[in-house]
């Protein structure tokens, strides 16, 4: 977790000092804002909702998902890109976690 220290004026010109806490948990919504990027476009919430029960993602108790699980997602939308299927990725992956960890 990094502690990111932010300056601004305000329009009376005084200064303030304001430190932002910077996670790397991310929301759903963020979740879907990240993986526009590689998509193109706003990731549906039915279509990521079913990607993360074929992926077996969960989200922690504070309703948020990791930095690892959302490059599994980016993954998984080259994987796609290239005209392949989402169960086959999720049989790979699970190979993966299996044999490096998580």
């Amino acid at each position: 977790m990094q502690v990111e220290q932010v300056s601004q004026t305000s329009r009376e010109g005084s200064k303030t000092s304001v430190e932002v806490l910077e996670t790397s948990l991310y929301t759903f919504r963020e979740v879907q804002i990240s993986l526009a990027r590689f998509k193109g476009d706003v990731v549906p919430p039915s279509t990521l909702r079913r990607w993360l029960s074929l992926l077996g993602i969960v989200p922690d108790e504070f309703g948020c998902y990791s930095t690892d699980e959302v490059t599994i997602l980016a993954r998984l939308i080259f994987w796609l890109k290239r005209g392949r299927t989402v169960q086959t990725f999720a049989q790979i992956i699970q190979k993966e976690l299996a044999t490096n960890g998580y």
